[in-house]
């Protein structure tokens, strides 16, 4: 009887390496192919693997390494490297040039501010920093793009096009900052408004980012279709009612959006009860059943929450004596984690919370681990490399290390989220009604017409950093002072809020 085989991938600075191995061979067989493809000595090869495959005499590896993935081995060809001595670091100036590169590297780069255009620079950042999106315009391919037949929809193709180079640049970070020229030159070829000037100085004008994301949106539905819409689209279900006539109702289920709004009144505090405001609205029509006018009562209700939840605070109004869009400055608070439960048409709200109940258990329990791993960190007993890897490494090997540790426990519970998932979920469906804040785009100013915008985002692994994003300056602030952007002056003010379903 033949012995049964596997096949994964061993990754080493930077290099994909394919294995094959049958039942019977060992680690210490592994080990030596390693050698082989590597040069990396045996004594130096270290695996991040449960166990770091210490046994040597271990066979049937298909029960430790799982066949189809990919498992990152720490160690260098040169085995007399010399290595700074095993010592922690506390500041960044006592890391050596290495540990230093790593450390700034992990910082985001920024945009150049080319005359008034720090609302594209906020909303590119914004856009960046939503992962589905991101990989979406990194992965177009306009050389196989078989849609792009209408000569009229080609200016959508060149701004994607455009947006996935700029994307590509913050990925590389190649520089310390980028200037995306070519993407504004299409966008204004593509909606002229962007395009204005202000009359008296010749000078190109400032815009709405909210205008610039709306049509930004139309572009990737032009080019990506309802793939991409679907992690964005919610539906709602809306009853409209004479109030004149009780039995004058209508229901509907075809109305859909990228986002909610949240209308802010003279008594609007809290975000959650400006858009319950805004989901119920009267307005003034001709009654198809008596022929007169009628005052009718609308009613929304959500039937389908998207993964992505894109919310709007209607601060811009337009005010006649100045002819500009002035803006509301009342301070309107908003919350880290949201949960829209009470905007639920009543049969989907009862499928939402069943499920949100039980995200809300692995959500308790992935932070009572991860205090417990901060508990040990600060009495000096927790450094996870040193569990793993008991050896002195170089500043790479450490780097790659924390890395690969971060990682696998990221997607550790993201498995465990996704077990909870409810079986009828549908593409883009956020699987419970609760939402974490990842980002914002914030104004300052007093109208739209002038200020400045900038973009705040959460670090995609560490929820308690955040990056802020003033064109080509990119800076670290804490946590504490996001909630400071809900407004109540003319400084930083949330204009845009980006949510992401929980455990997505």
């Amino acid at each position: 009887m033949s012995e049964s085989t596997f096949e994964f991938n061993i990754k080493n600075a930077g290099k994909s390496y394919p294995i094959t191995l049958t039942s019977a061979e060992s680690v210490s067989d592994l080990k030596q192919k390693i050698e082989d493809l590597t040069q990396i000595p045996v004594a130096r090869q270290k695996y991040m693997v449960k166990g770091g495959l210490s046994d040597e005499s271990a066979t049937n590896l298909s029960t430790i390494i799982k066949p189809g993935s990919t498992v990152m081995l720490l160690g260098t060809p040169d085995s007399n490297l010399i290595s700074k001595p095993k010592v922690k670091n506390h500041f960044i100036e006592d890391l050596s040039p290495d540990q230093q590169v790593q450390q700034f590297n992990e910082l985001p780069i920024g945009l150049k501010n080319m005359g008034n255009t720090c609302y594209m620079n906020a909303t590119l950042q914004a856009l960046y920093r939503i992962e589905p999106l991101r990989q979406m315009v990194l992965n177009y391919d306009a050389s196989k793009d078989s849609s792009n037949s209408n000569p009229q929809s080609d200016v959508h193709y060149k701004l994607v096009l455009e947006m996935k180079r700029c994307f590509e640049g913050l990925q590389k970070k190649s520089f310390k900052s980028i200037m995306p020229v070519v993407l504004l030159n299409v966008l204004r070829k593509a909606y002229p408004q962007f395009a204005e000037r202000d009359q008296s100085s010749g000078f190109y004008k400032q815009q709405d980012a909210e205008e610039l994301l709306t049509q930004l949106f139309h572009s990737l539905n032009v080019v990506f279709g309802d793939k991409f819409g679907e992690d964005f689209r919610i539906q709602f279900r809306t009853t409209t009612t004479d109030t004149a006539n009780a039995n004058d109702v209508t229901v509907k289920e075809e109305e859909s959006d990228i986002k909610l709004q949240c209308h802010i009144s003279g008594t609007t505090n809290f975000l959650k009860s400006g858009l319950i405001d805004s989901l119920n609205e009267k307005i003034e029509k001709r009654s198809d059943t008596t022929g007169a006018n009628s005052v009718y009562t609308v009613h929304k209700e959500i039937i389908r929450l998207p993964k992505l939840l894109m919310v709007q605070y209607v601060r811009f109004f337009w005010k006649r004596s100045t002819g500009k869009k002035s803006k509301i400055l009342r301070k309107v608070v908003f919350p880290f984690q949201m949960d829209v439960t009470d905007m639920l048409e009543s049969t989907y709200q009862k499928e939402k919370i069943e499920v949100r109940e039980k995200l809300r258990e692995v959500e308790k329990e992935k932070t009572e681990k991860e205090r417990e791993l901060k508990k040990r960190k600060l009495s000096g007993n927790g450094d996870d490399s040193n569990e793993v890897v008991d050896v002195v490494m170089t500043p790479k090997e450490e780097f790659e290390t924390k890395k690969a540790l971060e990682d696998s426990q990221a997607e550790f519970w993201k498995d465990e989220y996704k077990k909870q998932f409810p079986d009828n979920l549908t593409p883009g469906e956020n699987p419970s009604s609760v939402y974490n804040l990842i980002g914002i785009i914030t104004h300052q100013g007093a109208n739209s017409e002038s200020g400045h915008y900038q973009a705040f985002m959460k670090d995609e692994k560490d929820d308690n950093i955040w990056y802020k994003f003033n064109d080509d300056k990119v800076s670290i602030i804490e946590k504490e002072k996001i909630e400071m952007l809900a407004g109540g002056g003319e400084s930083d003010s949330a204009l845009i809020l980006l949510y992401e379903g929980l455990g997505l």
